[in-house]
């Protein structure tokens, strides 16, 4: 086994409480791949760990090899990877919030209140007509994890059809399902009921079953079965290839604390001396000469710094984020950048464009009659459903939370008691396609963020199902012990009504997409090696590669996408050692 290797080995290990730190110490220093001096500091704690590379910070580099911009998902899971793979390789990993240490983080039952902080970027889609003119948040990670810090925990891999559309897309087989379905097993370690054919163990990142679900939940899931709807043992898996199907849900907690795929993939690696993680800094732009990337110009303490970039700058920031970067570092479109005051370096007129997201719909609300605490994330029962069988993949999902989950209108219009819980009816195969643009060429202004939900007259058609499923449910013999009344519609709706209460209902997953679009035609903005088209030693993983997002939440897609690239640049540098 190489060094590095055996050092990868041993830091998951320490991770997951299956070695001691003594044991850590003597095989770290076996390897020579960690200065001795580091090795007993880091062994302690999480803390330590980060104080290590806050030492670190406070003698950067000019330059490194690889520069990734974002610690998502994506991100941590790509630098996690390749710091391993390539352990000579310099890596700086760029993050604009903080470390994630804050409880509303670690407790997975808090993830909501951390929504409109200091965690999150704060964006907001523009009132469009599609949700009768109102302004609906989409709310992303700023800390470290992204996404993976601050969501529900959901781990729910992509539809076969799903990843065969990205191969299709981009011609490449390596994004279709039998080679994605690979890196998730080494990926996954399943807590669940084992399933060698689908299911991996041992890895970087722990899944299990929703853990101690109440009593509601296992109703649901009969209720589910009582309306004619498939219920499954695990909602990965087989899954994946039906298509249909609702059960408990997967997560990424293990004994009631996140475990978020920083912890998975980026922790592990924090001691290793090849790998920089610099919090609180602000990438402004990527820094091109001519028609290469030679760095990133940032913000930290309130000075504008500049590293450069030995090999590759990755782009990992995020839904809007990541186009935002692009399109104030030139690339975009012409006419665009130039009404923003941004110099044209590469005319890509799809940046920022075919933006998706998820619909959650908030309206269906109902009283419980006694108290309950939720447990989890607060939601442990979901379910994907083809509301016609001719559908390559379910168009809508149904999700059971145990809190009042309503938009504000909805919840202006039909207040909650207490003990109230909704089941809420989902879009997850968008038609509609919003944009991301540049609000000026000012790095500080937020972009313009104009998702135009519900603009396509499909998706209004699929949610109004949805929400007749939702309710269909609800309604059962299995859910009536915890069922008083049906707050909100509270009657059946019927045409203007019916579309009212849909738009006013809609809010969103929060799963912003598709907006530098991976594909073979000469529009899309990366390639299927995830290569900026037009800029060379420029490249993407993140949401925004998506051709058409993933009809699941979109962390674990994410996961997919940043150890795909991992194993794009590893493959490149073995190949030209040859």
């Amino acid at each position: 086994m190489e060094t590095h290797e055996k050092l990868d080995r041993l830091e998951l290990a320490l991770i997951a409480g299956r070695i001691s730190r003594r044991t850590f110490i003597a095989g770290a220093l076996a390897t020579g791949l960690v200065a001795a001096e580091a090795v007993p500091a880091l062994a302690s704690d999480l803390d330590a760990m980060r104080a290590a590379q806050a030492r670190r910070v406070a003698s950067l580099k000019r330059s490194y090899d690889y520069v990734v911009v974002g610690a998502g998902s994506a991100g941590c899971a790509l630098v996690g990877t390749l710091a391993t793979k390539e352990p000579s390789a310099r890596i700086l990993l760029i993050e604009a919030g903080d470390w994630d240490t804050a409880p509303s983080v670690q407790d997975p039952r808090l993830w909501f209140t951390n929504l409109g902080t200091v965690r999150d970027w704060g964006d907001v889609s523009i009132p469009s007509p599609g949700v009768n003119n109102r302004a609906i948040p989409e709310h992303t990670g700023r800390v470290v994890g992204g996404g993976s810090s601050i969501n529900a925990t959901i781990w729910a891999r992509p539809f076969k059809a799903d990843l065969d559309h990205w191969a299709a897309e981009t011609g490449d087989s390596r994004w279709g399902y039998r080679h994605s379905l690979k890196i998730f097993k080494v990926a996954e370690d399943w807590q669940g009921t084992p399933n060698p054919a689908f299911r991996g163990t041992g890895g970087p990142v722990w899944v299990q079953p929703a853990a101690d679900p109440l009593p509601m939940a296992t109703a649901a899931l009969d209720g589910f079965r009582e309306v004619g709807l498939p219920v499954v043992d695990d909602l990965n898996g087989e899954r994946e290839l039906t298509g249909n199907g609702f059960g408990y849900m997967n997560q990424i907690i293990k004994d009631g604390r996140r475990q978020s795929i920083a912890r998975a993939f980026l922790y592990p690696v924090l001691i290793r001396e090849n790998v920089t993680v610099l919090v609180n800094t602000q990438v402004n732009r990527v820094l091109l000469r001519g028609d290469r990337a030679v760095g990133v110009e940032c913000v930290k303490d309130g000075k504008v710094v500049s590293f450069g970039v030995g090999r590759e700058v990755v782009l990992s920031a995020g839904g809007f984020n990541t186009p935002k970067i692009l399109m104030l570092s030139g690339v975009g479109h012409e006419k665009e950048l130039r009404a923003a005051h941004v110099p044209v370096r590469v005319h890509s007129p799809e940046v920022g464009k075919n933006v998706q997201d998820h619909i959650l719909h908030g309206g269906c609300l109902y009283e419980a009659p006694e108290a309950f605490e939720y447990r989890n994330s607060a939601a442990n029962v979901s379910g994907y459903y083809k509301t016609d069988s001719r559908l390559e993949l379910p168009d809508v999902s149904i999700v059971q939370i145990e809190i009042p989950y309503a938009s504000e209108v909805i919840a202006e219009q039909y207040p909650a008691p207490p003990n109230t819980w909704a089941l809420c009816a989902g879009l997850v195969a968008p038609k509609s396609r919003g944009t991301v643009r540049l609000r000026s060429s000012d790095p500080a202004d937020r972009p313009i963020v104009d998702m135009r939900f519900l603009s396509h007259p499909d998706d209004v058609t699929a949610l109004a199902r949805s929400i007749e499923i939702a309710r269909s449910v609800a309604a059962s013999a299995a859910m009536r012990p915890f069922v008083v009344r049906e707050v909100a519609p509270g009657r059946d709706l019927e045409g203007d009504e019916l579309i009212r209460f849909i738009r006013d209902g809609a809010t969103t997953y929060f799963h912003s997409s598709g907006a530098c679009r991976m594909g073979r035609d000469d529009r899309a903005v990366v390639d299927a090696e995830l290569r900026v088209n037009g800029v060379r030693n420029l490249r993407i993983a993140d949401s925004t590669v998506m051709p058409r997002i993933v009809a699941v939440p979109t962390m674990p897609a994410c996961v997919l996408i940043g150890l795909r690239m991992a194993e794009i640049l590893t493959g490149h540098r073995r190949h030209a050692a040859r």
